[in-house]
């Protein structure tokens, strides 16, 4: 073996130590991400009163607006959780919210309950499968389902999504998802 190769026990440890504070650094960068967070009150009883992580919300929403709850797409999303306007009144009639209007949609509090609320109603309806519950989220019911009828893979393999955007935001989500907890993790350890 040649001496190039060859790491000494000490340097070992000195080279795991500067991943692992390396790591740490990165991972808090998720940490203070979602702890400055200044919907987390209404994410968090959102999150409780449908049954979803409030982490996959907090990725979610970093993914659609980055935390801007001015935010309108250009195909019309609205608020933190970029809620279609069609989608947002079948939500508000699911949720007997009185006197609803577009004008509600961009509160923060109505945009992340329907936003909280429809993950929740996608999880369900896919059998807590998260990549067609996010693929859903960004190209719709319609889309997915037809994309599982053509090709059964599509709910394992996120590569088998046949729109590009809605590839690269399931993978985008899930990503951020993932740091989230592990950051969690990390956390609960200290």
């Amino acid at each position: 073996m040649s001496k190039i190769f060859f790491i000494g026990p000490k340097k070992k440890y000195q080279i795991i130590l500067i991943l692992i504070i390396l790591l740490l650094s990165y991972i808090e960068q998720g940490i203070g991400l979602f702890d400055q967070n200044p919907y987390d009150d209404y994410i968090n009883e959102c999150s409780n009163r449908f049954g979803v992580d409030p982490l996959l919300i907090k990725a979610v929403m970093k993914k659609e607006s980055n935390l801007n709850h001015n935010a309108v797409s250009n195909r019309g999303a609205v608020g933190l959780m970029q809620i279609m306007p069609k989608t947002a009144l079948e939500i508000a009639m699911q949720l007997n919210i009185p006197n609803y209007s577009y004008v509600k949609l961009q509160e923060t509090q109505i945009n992340i309950m329907f936003g909280v609320y429809y993950i929740n109603k996608l999880l369900r309806y896919y059998n807590n499968n998260l990549i067609l519950t996010l693929a859903a989220y960004n190209a719709g019911i319609g889309n997915v389902d037809n994309w599982c009828i053509e090709n059964p893979d599509t709910s394992k393999i996120i590569s088998k999504i046949p729109f590009k955007e809605t590839r690269r935001y399931v993978r985008s989500v899930i990503y951020t998802y993932k740091i989230y907890q592990g950051a969690r993790k990390l956390r609960n350890l200290f």
